[in-house]
């Protein structure tokens, strides 16, 4: 089955490139994201008398599926800026709005050469053995890329790179209480608000937000499989689909989830560090303390969000809007983030007001 129309795509391309004689060489529809539509393309084309060859990215806008709704133009807006800072981005090209080129909405950015770490979570929890990094040189170098990302992008100015479109919560509680409302919107959105253990968990949440006074620039799915690695080092975060700005411990208590921990005994986050020195790293980087009571909290809507995620999937897959079997895949683990949701809260419930969050 054909990906892309290469003849119209190819006079797209030819016209915003202002090249001539251009030709797509490859086409490749990368299967690692289950979101955004992505598509590596290879280009030859001359440019004036020189001939050129070159790879892009074009990320679009799907039909329907697990993050909805959907808007390609909030990365492009968001990764174009960041490309200026110390923040490991892909460098962007532009954003084509018009569905007419390619049927939904997309942006093109450059092809970043490296390695997606992925793993198998069958294969981490039944091989005690299992490394993502059997090399301790390469996870370290790794580890502190790792860090020194996130510290950056919460360090941003959000504000002087123009981003405030996405929504300042301002201070105090709205941090806690915007994600709480944006994703009790997206379960309303799915057909499943009524559910018990999603009603308490939204009652609770709401019952329990968490304050912060400075609002920062928020990745949202910051974990390893969400960079491009090359030689021991990141080359660029990606996966931007629930960035948004709010409390840099939105992230934190996302990283050390336990969805992205390596198997037992290190359970180190996302296969690279133990939780407390990735917080003792995080705080010499990016100056800003990590308060556990807020982890636990962002532990409670991050399951929440997982929840909201596995049912957007399941409503997509099961209304016929999607039919990829991965989505319909992903919307059978609704049924697993329900029960993270309830084991999480029973968990805060039950222990005593001073327990730290891990």
């Amino acid at each position: 089955m054909a990906f892309i129309d290469e003849k119209k795509m190819g006079a797209y391309l030819e016209k915003k490139l202002e090249a001539e004689d251009l030709s797509i060489t490859s086409v490749w529809k990368n299967l690692e994201g289950w979101s955004m539509e992505t598509f590596s393309l290879g280009l030859s084309y001359r440019k004036g008398k020189k001939r050129v060859k070159e790879d892009i990215i074009i990320r679009r806008e799907p039909v329907s599926g697990l993050l909805e709704p959907y808007d390609a133009s909030i990365e492009y807006r968001v990764l174009t800026p960041l490309y200026n800072t110390e923040v490991a981005v892909p460098k962007t090209y532009w954003y084509e709005p018009d569905r007419e080129v390619f049927d939904r909405p997309f942006y093109v950015m450059e092809k970043v050469e490296g390695k997606v770490h992925m793993w198998s979570m069958t294969q981490a929890s039944m091989d005690p053995s299992f490394r993502l990094f059997p090399d301790d040189k390469e996870r370290l170098s790794i580890a502190e890329d790792f860090v020194f990302n996130i510290a950056k992008i919460h360090a941003a100015d959000w504000r002087a790179l123009k981003l405030d479109f996405l929504g300042d919560p301002g201070p105090g509680k709205g941090s806690a209480l915007s994600q709480v409302e944006y994703w009790e919107e997206v379960i309303v959105r799915a057909g499943f608000r009524n559910k018990p253990s999603l009603a308490y968990a939204t009652n609770w949440l709401k019952d329990n937000l968490v304050e912060n006074d400075t609002v920062r620039l928020i990745h949202g799915d910051y974990r390893t499989g969400n960079y491009i690695a090359k030689d021991g080092r990141i080359k660029a975060i990606i996966d931007w689909e629930m960035v948004h700005l709010g409390d840099p411990h939105d992230d934190l208590s996302y990283i050390v989830g336990s969805a992205w921990r390596s198997a037992r005994p290190k359970k180190w986050i996302s296969h690279l560090l133990p939780i407390e020195e990735f917080y003792e790293r995080y705080e010499d980087a990016s100056g800003i303390k990590v308060e556990k009571d807020k982890i636990k909290f962002y532990h409670v809507l991050n399951d929440y969000k997982a929840a909201g995620i596995g049912v957007t999937a399941a409503n997509a897959f099961g209304t016929t809007h999607n039919q990829d079997l991965r989505v319909g895949v992903f919307g059978l683990t609704r049924y697993l983030t329900l029960y993270m949701s309830i084991k999480t809260l029973n968990k805060y419930l039950e222990e005593p007001a001073n327990v730290r969050a891990d």
